[in-house]
């Protein structure tokens, strides 16, 4: 009889962590069933066309008809959760759903919906990435709501790290720890994978930074971005600036009339997002990464990259007081960060132990 483990996933950055469990439960023999939201459209991964999945793929809407705005998206996890359970049964007929694995990752609202449903199908819900914590209820929002609900309905909490461990102590359920986070096994597996993105093999043995900045609370902020951009311009004259142009920080800088000279600077490259393989290659070429990205911060400590995290406040503990420096509100923190960055660098835990075959053997012996 076929072990089942579904998977419910909802965005790239979801699959990116997620995919390597899903590779080292199919080695074990499980049958593998990815369960999309819809929130992005998984079937442009890359990671789709490596994956070769022996199960099931189903998805529950489109990215397209969702309308980008928060109020958009709330009626479109409303309108999707209506109609999940139904489309699920009618997908997998016959299936008895009672004690199932269903892995969700992370703290999207999709993390929640899929937990939601997995509970309401009678499934066991496994949560990976879980016991985070900011401590703080709307920072981040919804992140610290999805966590906290999310871990509500799951009775396997993957947790990476002693911290995250000990946020769960009270939790329902199995707690595993899974020491590091499966964004690991993802750089490692990026290793392997050729540079699919034009020009990109030119740039990795130049000598150069990497800039991410696109989370809503930063770009918000005008005079923020152009202090920032200010410093950035700055450290350019040193060595050049990889600048990752999300469609969110083109609009603002266009709006604040800096991507026009952006361009015409030859200390600039501005690339638009590149898949995730190739963005790692990135990273792992770059001195030093300044970037306001929550998992940036766990792949460079991994790395042992040197990086600047561009946030007040950060729930992830990896690197912090190592190869990691967070700005905390003080611009001024950048220009001591680009005159020190050398002595931030840390020896790279890439081949560390797996946490994804760690998850892969717990999901093993629940769908036995």
């Amino acid at each position: 009889m076929d072990k089942n483990i579904f998977f419910f996933i909802g965005t790239e950055a979801e699959f990116i962590k997620v995919f390597p469990v899903i590779i080292n439960c199919m080695e074990k023999g499980a049958v593998c069933h990815i369960i999309a939201s819809g929130q992005n459209d998984l079937t442009k991964s890359r990671i789709m066309k490596e994956l070769s999945l022996n199960g099931v793929f189903l998805e529950l809407s489109k990215e397209s008809d969702i309308e980008k705005s928060a109020k958009g998206l709330l009626l479109w996890f409303i309108k999707t959760y209506r109609s999940a359970v139904k489309k699920i049964k009618e997908k997998f007929d016959r299936t008895d759903f009672k004690g199932v694995p269903m892995v969700v990752h992370g703290d999207t609202v999709s993390t929640l919906m899929g937990a939601r449903i997995g509970k309401k199908l009678g499934c066991v819900v496994c949560h990976v990435e879980a016991g985070l914590r900011s401590h703080h209820l709307f920072n981040p929002f919804p992140e610290e709501i999805d966590r906290l609900l999310t871990s509500r309905f799951a009775r396997v909490h993957f947790a990476p790290g002693a911290e995250p461990v000990r946020n769960l102590r009270r939790a329902k359920g199995k707690v595993v720890d899974t020491v590091y986070n499966t964004i690991l096994d993802s750089l490692k597996y990026s290793k392997n994978m050729p540079v699919a993105t034009e020009g990109l093999e030119s740039i990795l043995p130049q000598d150069y930074f990497v800039f991410v900045m696109h989370r809503q609370e930063n770009l918000a902020n005008k005079e923020f971005v152009r202090q920032v951009m200010e410093q950035v311009e700055n450290f350019s004259q040193n060595r050049k600036c990889i600048l990752i142009l999300h469609k969110i920080t083109e609009v603002t800088l266009a709006e604040m009339g800096l991507l026009a000279g952006l361009q015409a600077d030859n200390h600039f490259t501005l690339l638009p997002r590149v898949d995730y393989f190739d963005f790692m290659k990135l990273l792992d070429g770059a001195q030093y990464v300044i970037t306001d990205g929550g998992s940036n911060q766990e792949e460079l400590h991994y790395m042992g990259k040197p990086c600047l995290i561009m946030r007040k406040a950060t729930e992830r503990q990896e690197g912090i007081g190592s190869n990691a420096v967070l700005y905390g509100g003080d611009v001024g923190r950048m220009k001591a960060f680009e005159a020190e960055y050398a002595s931030y660098k840390i020896k790279s835990v890439l081949e560390n132990d797996s946490p994804s075959q760690i998850i892969a053997e717990e999901l093993w012996n629940l769908s036995e």
